[in-house]
């Protein structure tokens, strides 16, 4: 089994206090059954405040009328990790916000655009986002047919993604036609819609998807967007083809990411026309993020909206 990074992967630290949007707000966070029997077998200075902080019934931490994690406190800080170090923390909140993509001969180790410092890490990111090889046990894992085909089409569309010889829109299209997918601006009112019928986590994204103008959701990309553009695909790719089930369904995810990225930037066009700066973009890709990448259902719907144009 091979081990994998990302090569942006080594700039990221968390914010702690310093971040604006704490992960530890407004998100149920489940404790893993490891965890959960740990902490009700603490026996330190902090283990009546663990336990009351603890829904036991649902294996899941407490949070306050504001939606606040129970630990978390008034100065933004984890009162567990204050208490009982990092290391105790649930998997979860250790994990996050990293992503990991497993296939029989490796793992993939990556970051989620929903933390806004690894959104700003992973958007800023000047080099090509690739691959670093950090374990290798030598031992030849063979994958399957599907992981293959996924595997050798995942490379041929960031390798256009990473083209940076060509235009982003002349990507775009290149990454629609290997799709086999087609759609014009007839099409653009069903996308709107789709993000539209999504759960929502938060009312303030619905308010943003309803003022993109009309004229905003196009798929021509400007070029001062193209690294943004290149980034949020890529990394994109990265995680979300991992469970594609065959050929069909692969192009439907790589065409998901698109669709995405269009929503994305007509949002910020929208907002700010030409005026955006570079923690606009942030601002949207981690809102786009928390009320999409992690929510399976949205996913799954997202999924299927993008398997209606893809041509057989």
């Amino acid at each position: 089994m091979k081990e994998y990074l990302f090569n942006y992967y080594p700039e990221f630290k968390c914010l702690a206090d310093k971040c604006k949007h704490s992960c530890c707000v407004g998100w149920e966070i489940n404790i893993d059954s490891d965890s959960l029997e740990r902490y009700k077998n603490e026996k330190s200075h902090f283990s009546k405040a663990l336990i009351c902080g603890i829904n036991l019934k649902k294996s899941k931490f407490k949070t306050d009328k504001n939606k606040r994690c129970a630990f978390l406190n008034e100065n933004g800080l984890c009162e567990l990790i204050i208490n009982l170090g990092g290391n105790n923390l649930c998997q979860v909140c250790r994990d996050h916000p990293r992503f990991r993509s497993f296939f029989a001969d490796r793992i993939e180790t990556g970051l989620g655009f929903c933390c806004e410092e690894s959104a700003r890490i992973i958007l800023s990111f000047k080099d090509k986002i690739d691959l670093v090889l950090i374990n290798d046990d030598k031992k030849d894992e063979q994958l399957d047919f599907i992981s293959k085909s996924v595997l050798d089409f995942r490379k041929k569309a960031i390798d256009i993604a990473q083209d940076r010889t060509i235009s982003a829109n002349d990507r775009l299209e290149k990454i629609i036609s290997i799709c086999n997918a087609n759609f014009d601006s007839f099409d653009f009112k069903k996308i709107i819609k789709t993000f539209l019928s999504f759960e929502r986590l938060d009312k303030g994204w619905t308010k943003r998807l309803k003022t993109i103008r009309k004229a905003y959701l196009t798929k021509f990309t400007d070029e001062n967007l193209s690294l943004f553009f290149e980034q949020f695909l890529v990394n994109s790719l990265y995680r979300h083809l991992l469970n594609a089930e065959d050929s069909f369904s692969v192009r439907a995810r790589t065409l998901a990411c698109i669709f995405s990225w269009l929503i994305i930037k007509s949002i910020i066009e929208t907002e700010k026309g030409k005026e955006y700066n570079f923690e606009d973009i942030v601002d949207v890709v981690r809102a786009y993020s928390s009320e999409i990448e992690y929510s399976q259902k949205n996913l799954d719907k997202l999924f299927n909206f993008a398997n209606k144009f893809i041509k057989l």
